[in-house]
């Protein structure tokens, strides 16, 4: 018999075999398996440590004020504007919050380096200002992405 950790549904047949619900031929011929693939009597003998640890561990009670003491939490980050630190009552500017606000600045400034048109060659076929129309739709599509990140107005900031 090959391996039945190669078989996804073999393999299923060892948590199976672990859980003591399959079929009893199944499982005799689970133990027979077991007897000639080392791989798979380790996995078995691994997942009923596992098993067996999880039998005897007692998760920490909760304390009877948690709930209460979690939504204060909340409320008392939602509140806080945005140039504030964590600490409460504390005046110190940090930089988590501005970083969006200073990529997307840079974005729109690395736009505005790089792809800036070029201006024309002066003299009798200067054409008047023509339109860049993809300039146009990738300046959209900025504006579009700063209204999403609520960056668009100043009174926002």
């Amino acid at each position: 018999m090959a391996c039945l950790l190669q078989d996804k549904e073999r393999a299923a047949w060892l948590l199976g075999y672990c859980e003591r619900n399959l079929p009893p031929a199944l499982a005799a011929e689970v133990e027979r398996h077991l007897a000639v693939c080392p791989d798979c009597a380790r996995t078995v003998e691994a997942q009923q440590k596992v098993w067996a640890a999880l039998d005897v561990w007692e998760p920490p009670q909760v304390t009877p004020n948690f709930t209460a003491r979690l939504y204060a939490r909340i409320e008392q980050e939602e509140v806080q504007p945005w140039w504030r630190a964590v600490l409460p009552g504390a005046r110190v500017w940090t930089w988590k919050p501005a970083m969006p606000l200073a990529a997307a600045w840079l974005a729109v400034l690395a736009v505005a380096l790089f792809r800036a048109p070029s201006m024309p060659e002066p003299g009798p076929k200067a054409q008047a200002d023509s339109i860049d129309v993809e300039q146009v739709e990738r300046t959209l599509h900025d504006l579009e992405m700063l209204e999403q990140l609520g960056l668009s107005n100043s009174d926002k900031v």
